[in-house]
This record gives structure tokens, C-alpha cells and sequence, in this order.
């Protein structure tokens, strides 16, 4: 599976596994970050470490969202990120 690229027009580049490792790592340290992420994966189906479409990240954001606590902060905040992704890469298509 190829990674979505970056919206060339804005910079923006779709969140990443790594981006969210790096958003939970800060709330809840390095160990319960990729304990809840490999979690989260094994939960919507994925795999951690893995190429995801969006629709997989998304699936996987939305599994760690139901987290307690700081965990659902960043997942939420990284849905934010790839919603907007999702709609400026539509907005630049046109």
C-alpha cells in the first residue's frame, strides 16, 4: 500500500503512526504510548507499524479515542489533523 502524500498547496502532510506515538509519548510516556497504540491497531484490525490508508489510520484514531483519558485527547487531535488533510487534498484535487 502506497502513503497518502502531501497537499502540496497547504504543507500538509496526513498524520502519521508516528505523530501519534509522538503526541502520546509526551501526555503518558513512551511505554503506555505503544501499549495503547499497538492496542488501538490490534483492536480496529490493523497493524502497528504497518502502511495504513486514512480509512485504516481513522479506524485505528477512533479505537484509541475511546481511551481514557489523555489518550482520547490525542487521538482526537490527530483526527482533527486528518479531517483536514482529507478536505484540503479534496479543495486541491478541483
Amino acid at each position: 500500500m502506497e502513503a497518502p502524500t502531501a497537499v502540496k498547496r497547504y504543507n500538509l502532510s496526513p498524520p502519521g503512526e508516528q505523530d501519534v506515538l509522538a503526541s502520546l509519548t509526551r501526555l503518558v510516556g513512551p511505554d503506555e504510548s505503544s501499549r495503547l497504540w499497538t492496542s488501538a491497531c490490534r483492536q480496529a484490525g490493523a497493524r502497528s507499524g504497518a502502511i495504513l490508508s486514512l480509512e485504516q489510520f481513522e479506524k485505528v484514531l477512533l479505537q484509541l479515542k475511546q481511551s481514557a483519558g489523555l489518550a482520547a485527547v490525542a487521538a482526537s487531535s490527530i483526527l482533527v489533523r486528518l479531517k483536514s488533510y482529507r478536505t484540503l487534498s479534496l479543495m486541491n484535487a478541483k
